[in-house]
């Protein structure tokens, strides 16, 4: 018994060590779920350290920071991970003289953002927390390059262990100032203190200088390629982002702040695990960007061997819901455990989607999946306003039943795609495919 033991044994490491998709996706996923862990312990603090009402502040601060920090998702670091060795110099000099415009662009449009909404809703403290949080943006230009970098080479388990660091020191500062009553701040200060954790971690990793000799991608095909991703990340973070202020202002503060949680204590488990799907996969699909079906062989491979078995995961997990949520969080949020369990539910299908949306960007097909994106969340944040009128659980319901039929129709839709046009162009540029490929 003993033997066949250490022989399994041997075999299963002998499988995580060879294969970089399963080795960069357990390594993410152990950091996420380290993340994970310190957000609960910091939810169950702020379930009773904090009123639903200071809950919604906070979400209205941390909700403009993600909505604006979108712009950061603009296609350079894919630019960068799936160029050829060759153009990769001139690659990461354009993507890091790109990012600082970006950046110096998202904070300027969060402070007009938190003007207004301090306007809107009639709290001066949110334009505060809201400036507060551009601090964040001033640090992200020196080091995105190198975290693209880290990427490439996959070197996920030192991403993952530089992203556990920062955000798990975030999560358990926000718990330690909860219980010193700092109230709202404690959730949106910590962002900022952190984020040098993250800085200096990234540039420690890995080195990178910028080879002036080497120029710069033509702006055109940065255009072409970039766009598309950014238009399709913005579509990504309304679906995401967007029906919290939906909530808000249909029903108010007080149905925000239990939303917020009830999204928080819900989508714990199926971040941990679509984010390591999401971070490990698109490397692994970009290798073979070239290499005609190896694509889809890449894809199929990716999807039985991670994505459905993350899907059951989360499943399982919206069941336990009712067992968890009195224990963890107190009984006051009991009434609250069905919108939670449905909020856990609809993100089953998030790792077949997100796969799905790796796929197109590996095969050079950006502008597709723009228009995919564009199509459901204008039909995902329609059906959930509608909803939302009837009350916060008939809003949550029609949320996950969209969710899930159009993550599954969008999946079956990629992979047509990206057949018929590897059919047509088998190999295709380091950025964009070719004229009316997309």
């Amino acid at each position: 018994m003993s033997v066949a033991v250490r022989d399994l044994g041997r075999r299963l490491a002998g499988l995580w060590s060879s294969d970089r998709l399963l080795r960069g996706f357990s390594l993410l996923g152990l950091g996420e779920l380290f993340i994970r862990l310190s957000r609960i312990v910091t939810a169950i603090v702020l379930a009773r350290c904090l009123e639903p009402v200071e809950l919604g502040v906070a979400a209205s601060a941390i909700t403009c920071f993600e909505i604006v920090r979108i712009l950061a998702n603009n296609g350079l670091g894919q630019m960068v991970i799936r160029a050829r060795e060759e153009e990769l110099a001139a690659t990461c000099n354009t993507a890091w003289a790109g990012m600082w415009a970006v950046c110096i662009a998202m904070g300027g449009i969060q402070l007009a953002a938190g003007a207004i909404l301090a306007e809107l809703t009639g709290r001066p403290e949110l334009f505060a927390m809201v400036a507060c949080l551009v601090g964040v943006y001033l640090v992200m230009p020196f080091s995105m390059v190198q975290y693209w970098l880290l990427q490439r080479a996959h070197k996920l388990g030192t991403v993952a262990g530089i992203n556990t660091a920062q955000v798990s020191t975030d999560n358990l500062l926000t718990a330690g100032l909860a219980i010193a009553g700092l109230g709202p701040w404690a959730i949106v200060l910590p962002k900022l203190v952190t984020a040098p954790i993250w800085l200096v971690g990234m540039r420690c990793a890995i080195s990178w200088r910028r080879e002036r000799e080497a120029g710069w991608v033509p702006f055109a095909e940065v255009w072409r390629f970039c766009l598309p991703i950014l238009t399709s990340e913005i579509m990504g973070v309304v679906r995401f982002q967007a029906d919290k202020p939906l909530v808000g202002g249909i029903l108010g503060l007080e149905a925000l702040g239990i939303y917020y949680f009830a999204f928080n204590a819900g989508y714990g488990l199926s971040l941990v695990l679509t984010n390591a799907l999401a971070a490990a996969s698109f490397p692994y699909l970009a290798e073979a960007r070239l290499a005609g079906r190896e694509l889809i062989v890449r894809f199929e491979r990716t999807l039985v061997r991670l994505a459905l078995p993350i899907a059951v995961l989360i499943t399982l997990q919206s069941a336990a819901v009712f067992v968890y949520v009195p224990i963890l969080f107190g009984e006051r949020w009991e009434p609250y455990t069905l919108i939670v369990a449905i909020l856990a539910l609809s993100a089953t299908t998030n790792p077949v989607y997100d796969l799905s949306v790796h796929l197109l960007r590996a095969a050079g097909l950006p502008t597709s999946e723009m228009t995919a994106s564009t199509l459901f969340t204008a039909v995902f944040m329609g059906a959930f306003a509608l909803a939302l009128p009837f009350g916060l659980a008939h809003g949550v319901a029609v949320l996950a039943l969209t969710t899930i039929t159009l993550q599954i129709i969008f999946a079956a839709w990629a992979r047509w795609r990206v057949l018929n046009h590897l059919d047509v162009t088998p190999s295709g540029g380091a950025y964009a495919p070719t004229a009316g490929a997309g």
